[in-house]
Order: C-alpha cells, then sequence, then structure tokens
C-alpha cells in the first residue's frame, strides 16, 4: 500500500488535442487512481483544469492554488512524452517549486517507453524540460527515471518521499 502523496505534473500544451498531447496519459493516471486507490494517491488529479491550457495560466490565484496542493505532496510524479513542451514556463515553474521550496523528490516518468537502461537520460534528452536539464547537470536534485509502467510508477511513488526520508541517490538513477 503507498500512502505517499504524489503531485502531477506534464506539459498541457495543446492539451484539448487527445491524438497529439499528454491528455491520454493524464486519464491513464486517473484512472489508474480510481481503480486502486490504495495504490496511487494524486493529489491534484481533480484539480487540473483543461478548459485553458496551463501556460497561458499566470494569474496568482493558481499559483497559489498549485503551491498549496504541492506543500501537502510527499513527491512529485513528472510526466515525460514527445508531447512535453520542455520550455513550458508553468510545467518549469512547478518543477522548480516542489525542488527548491518544497525538497521534493522528482520522478520521472517517460510514456510510451517501456523500459529504461543505464543511456535513457541520454536517450530521452530532447525530452525532457529545460529546469531537469539544469539540475542534471547540476546533481542538484534527487531524481529517479522509470518507464511509465502500472508497476513501475507505484513501486517508485511508495519508495521515494519526504515522509520517508527515501531519496534517489542522484540526479540520473534509472530505477
Amino acid at each position: 500500500m503507498n500512502t505517499n502523496k504524489t503531485y502531477i505534473a506534464f506539459d498541457s500544451v495543446g492539451v484539448l488535442d487527445h491524438v497529439n498531447s499528454n491528455l491520454h496519459t493524464f486519464h491513464q493516471l486517473a484512472d489508474w487512481q480510481k481503480r486502486y486507490p490504495s495504490r496511487f494517491q494524486f493529489i491534484n488529479i481533480d484539480e487540473i483544469d483543461f478548459s485553458s491550457e496551463h501556460d497561458d495560466l499566470v494569474d496568482t490565484t493558481v499559483k497559489t492554488n498549485f503551491l498549496r496542493t504541492m506543500a501537502e505532496a510527499d513527491n512529485l510524479l513528472l510526466v515525460i512524452s514527445k508531447y512535453t513542451n520542455v520550455d513550458s514556463p508553468m510545467l518549469n515553474w512547478q518543477i522548480s517549486r516542489c525542488v527548491n521550496r518544497y525538497k521534493m523528490p522528482v520522478i520521472i516518468a517517460y510514456a510510451d517507453v517501456q523500459a529504461l537502461d543505464q543511456d535513457a537520460v541520454k536517450k530521452y534528452w530532447e525530452r525532457l524540460p529545460q529546469k531537469i536539464k539544469k539540475y542534471i547537470g547540476r546533481d542538484s536534485a534527487r531524481m529517479c527515471h522509470i518507464p511509465l509502467t502500472m508497476d513501475k510508477v507505484e513501486r517508485a511513488l511508495s519508495t521515494f518521499s519526504n515522509k520517508t526520508n527515501m531519496y534517489p541517490w542522484d540526479s540520473t538513477t534509472i530505477f
């Protein structure tokens, strides 16, 4: 049973396009939580509003709500795909706050990937948001990289958290 509360971050550019966006991945995570509530506790899954793209939302209220939710989280699940806009201001802001303010371990889940080897970070480098690249370059954040599969996500979320003080070894840990 996973008791860690997880904040989800992903790029929402083009999210209303059901084929060429991360929307299907978001729905997959929501379905996992609905089917297996003792295994997945995504604390912001009901709060993500797709009525407009988050990159356009710079309103203080939105960021305040994100910060309130982040404060409750034990870890960050960052969803990466071929659709990720690595320069997304809102995504990079969320990553920065989770890492710098709340000292969360980051679980980077690669969508449409079934397994990762030791060269995975180099192989998928172009998919990583700019903030993640900076943290890797400085080795200044505790992050693990996993394929976005139910078992791997569950294991990583239940292993790494602020609550248990368990963190990945460095910024390029393959889990």
